[in-house]
């Protein structure tokens, strides 16, 4: 565009050489005026080649900046399209992945599928084999028990014949044994001596006083005595270092210990040293039998045995009263 101006430019002055020269009669003013012109065509001219080379110069800025931006475009649908290539090869990948697992998946339920029902089935016949083996030992069982029993049965029977037929034989050892005592019970009593008679009487008579006091207290008087015998004290009874009978002090039985029946005796003495009651409990060979004492007046008797079941004040009395 510029090479033209310039054309454009050589061939205006090459006329305008040429009109001057042939009328270089016109006047002055014209030239001037065509000066002028010239010059201002001339200005003009700059101004459009300037402008020209402006808009080339923009043009091909524009035309860099296409082709750069027509680069990018083409890079980024490249890009795009490999992208594209990438993600639609991933997902055929992925398809076939998913096709594989799904497939694996499958057979591998397929696999425990067939495990279960084998398992089941495995299950099921293993609990018909338990149930035929519980009904077989509970069979087996309900036998032996049967078996047991008939034989417990037996055993009890020969243990019952023997024990019957041991029993028998007591009882006719026994009633022979007995037989024989009586027959020699019997011999013996032809033969029996007096001191023998009043053995077997005295011996009658403590098994029947035994008897009573076993009703009475529940238990015998320890040392053979009986309630009411009169007893002497065999020795100085102390309690705590102090004497509260002394040896040869009367006393009355009036039946076993409360707290130690088996051995001791409770009595009520006539007479106690120190103030108290004089109704004791004493081991059995602490004291003796003795005769009564003489015969008092029934009211004075009774006034003082009142008094011995008082306290100890009137056991003092009583015994001031026996001294």
């Amino acid at each position: 565009m510029g090479k033209k101006d310039k054309k454009r430019k050589r061939s205006s002055s090459s006329d305008s050489s040429s009109s001057s020269s042939s009328s270089s009669s016109s006047s002055s003013d014209k030239k001037k005026k065509k000066k002028k012109q010239k010059d201002k065509k001339d200005n003009k001219d700059k101004k459009d080649t300037k402008k020209n080379d402006q808009e080339e110069k923009r043009i091909k800025k524009l035309e860099k900046e296409a082709n750069k931006q027509e680069k990018k475009e083409r890079k980024r649908l490249q890009l795009e399209e490999e992208a594209r290539k990438k993600a639609e090869e991933e997902n055929i990948i992925k398809a076939q992945l998913e096709a594989e697992e799904l497939a694996k998946l499958q057979v591998k339920e397929a696999k425990e599928e067939k495990k279960r029902k084998e398992k089941e089935r495995l299950a099921k016949l293993k609990a018909e084999l338990d149930k035929a083996e519980e009904e077989r030992q509970l069979k087996d069982k309900e036998r032996e028990k049967q078996r047991a029993d008939a034989w417990v049965a037996k055993m009890n029977a020969e243990a019952q014949a023997k024990a019957d037929a041991k029993q028998k034989a007591i009882e006719e050892e026994a009633e022979r044994k007995k037989a024989a005592e009586e027959a020699a019970a019997e011999r013996k009593a032809l033969f029996r001596t007096k001191s023998q008679i009043m053995a077997e009487e005295e011996e009658k008579r403590r098994k029947e006083k035994a008897a009573k006091q076993q009703e009475e207290y529940g238990c015998a008087i320890a040392g053979g005595f009986d309630k009411g015998d009169y007893v002497l004290s065999v020795n100085n009874m102390s309690v705590n270092g102090e004497i509260i009978v002394k040896k040869g002090t009367r006393g009355v039985v009036r039946g076993p210990s409360e707290t130690d029946p088996d051995n001791r005796v409770s009595v009520a003495f006539e007479k106690r040293e120190q103030a108290g009651y004089a109704q004791i409990n004493v081991v059995h060979f602490e004291i003796k039998l003795t005769d009564p004492p003489p015969e008092k007046d029934a009211v004075v008797a009774g006034v003082i045995d009142q008094l011995v079941r008082r306290d100890s004040k009137s056991k003092q009395v009583v015994n001031d009263i026996n001294d």
